[in-house]
């Protein structure tokens, strides 16, 4: 695991309550940056990441260090490859799949990273690029990691 700090154009504010707690993501998009995502441009500074060696074209997710005391023995082979600008999960048909579900594709890629995937992976971006133009994500709204791995540790 290296960390780096990953380029993105910004597509929120930072506003926050009045405890001091940031906002729920979708109060916090500004329009401009609701456009940008739904477009996936705000990937684009992403490239320069690539070109530093940071990332990789294809691979798994770069997400927080603070995520990395939540990840299960079994997703940790997600770290044998560089993480990527488009990801494995993008073979999936739903736009929104849990982290688990997210875990499961990164850990296979990182198992075994072949070019066979990584063609399935560039269609199936490729077929999410030109079959949407807005994606509507529904009510859902995915947890951080960190917030639902302990909700699930309390649970059990």
């Amino acid at each position: 695991m290296k960390n780096f700090s990953i380029m993105k154009f910004r597509t929120m504010t930072n506003v926050k309550d009045k405890d001091g707690n940031l906002l729920p993501d979708e109060q916090r998009f500004t329009k401009f940056g609701k456009w940008l995502r739904s477009s996936s441009l705000d990937e684009l500074p992403e490239l320069f990441n690539i070109i530093n060696g940071d990332m990789s074209v294809i691979g798994p997710r770069p997400l927080p260090p603070t995520y990395n005391e939540y990840y299960k023995p079994e997703e940790m082979s997600r770290f044998n490859v560089r993480g990527g600008l488009v990801t494995p999960d993008s073979v999936d048909v739903d736009p929104i799949i849990s982290w688990d579900k997210q875990f499961e594709y990164e850990a296979d890629y990182g198992k075994t990273p072949t070019l066979k995937k990584d063609v399935k992976i560039i269609i199936g971006v490729l077929r999410i690029l030109f079959k949407r133009t807005e994606t509507n994500y529904g009510e859902y709204v995915r947890q951080p990691l960190n917030v639902e791995r302990a909700k699930m540790n309390n649970r059990a």
